[in-house]
């Protein structure tokens, strides 16, 4: 008579178990949505402006996949400035920018919101908890974002190379001269520019705990991103090299080295998707955005050791890149071309392209 009384309990623990919410995906889920609200409560100014930003990239993409890379530059920039001037428009969706990530397939797409997130997060933690709580917070974080490898880049930084080794790059070398060759700069430029900001915002929160030398801090960041859009003199101009971590956010680096490698491999997969997307021989889009978040979500794709990342964004110039988030520089401190290092010595690039 036992069995089936023990069989009938086991019945019912199993059908109560099967109905209760997945608690060891639930915890870390409600830690991330804890996080984004406290960035969103504390901080409404820096989180509009990144969902802004944010936003501001999908119409770059959507304008340059439906003109097949042919845009009037004009009104695409005012559409991306749109998403950051107009301060409500953070907390309305915004289909014309679902619509241009879209452009970039599923993958793509999923991969860019989440690693923007994901960089959220990160600013989240560094708002939001006490400094010997950050380390653990920026861990599981990291850990919970790379949980889902196949919509994920990875937690190790990427040669630079991997800028200008590809088929349809902008890199160009005229009379030993290396150059980007920019179709759009003003699209470009104000691409580089959020990228600095959104480096930039880290270094007044992680530097300090004071609130007011935060808030000060943070108020230089944002008025030092606003000049970079009025094409003024250096460095109230755009960033003529695309803003890496280790010149940009030299706090985050330190602070968790991992966080800004997934960052820095999104902000160059950004640059090579664009590349693709404008130039004049690519026959395949799809096939070729497809082949770029491959590689670059790829852990052993030209993965380079931390050294040779830091010392290779520094050679690009902080200033090139935007200077740096509050402190002051007048001229670039860098005495030849940062991609020579790309065309001669030990970094050159191979032929015939990526690999």
């Amino acid at each position: 008579m036992r069995l089936p009384i023990v069989a009938a309990l086991l019945f019912v623990l199993l059908a109560c178990s099967a109905a209760l919410p997945d608690i060891s995906h639930a915890q870390p889920a409600a830690e991330a949505d804890r996080l984004i609200a406290s960035l969103k409560s504390d901080w409404p100014d820096l989180y509009a402006r990144l969902i802004g930003l944010e936003r501001a990239h999908g119409v770059f993409y959507g304008a340059l996949a439906a003109g097949k890379g042919k845009v009037k530059e004009s009104d695409v920039y005012r559409l991306m400035s749109r998403r950051i001037t107009e301060s409500d428009s953070s907390s309305r969706p915004d289909p014309e920018a679902t619509k241009g990530f879209a452009a970039l397939g599923t993958r793509g797409a999923e991969i860019i919101r989440r690693t923007h997130a994901f960089h959220r997060e990160v600013l989240a933690i560094f708002a939001s908890l006490e400094p010997s709580e950050r380390a653990h917070a920026l861990d599981r974080t990291i850990d919970r974002y790379l949980s889902r490898p196949n919509v994920a880049l990875p937690d190790v930084p990427k040669d630079m190379t991997i800028l200008y080794d590809h088929p349809y790059t902008s890199f160009v070398v005229e009379d030993l001269t290396p150059r980007r060759e920019q179709k759009y700069p003003s699209l470009t430029g104000f691409v580089w520019a959020s990228h600095w900001f959104e480096l930039a915002a880290a270094e007044p929160l992680q530097r300090s705990t004071d609130s007011a030398e935060r808030r000060e801090g943070l108020k230089v960041v944002t008025e030092k991103f606003e000049r970079k859009l009025s094409a003024g003199k250096p460095p109230d101009a755009f960033p003529t090299e695309l803003p890496l971590a280790p010149s940009i956010s030299p706090e985050l680096v330190s602070a968790q080295l991992r966080a800004a490698a997934i960052i820095d491999n999104l902000n160059m997969m950004e640059d090579v998707l664009a590349d693709v997307m404008v130039h004049p021989k690519v026959t395949n889009l799809r096939a070729a955005i497809d082949e770029v978040i491959v590689q670059f979500s790829d852990r052993s794709y030209r993965v380079v050791e931390i050294d040779d990342w830091i010392t290779m964004a520094l050679r690009h110039s902080i200033f090139e890149q935007g200077g740096p988030a509050l402190g002051i520089m007048t001229e670039s401190e860098r005495n030849s071309s940062g991609h020579l290092q790309h065309v001669r010595g030990a970094k050159s690039i191979p032929p015939g392209g990526m690999r």
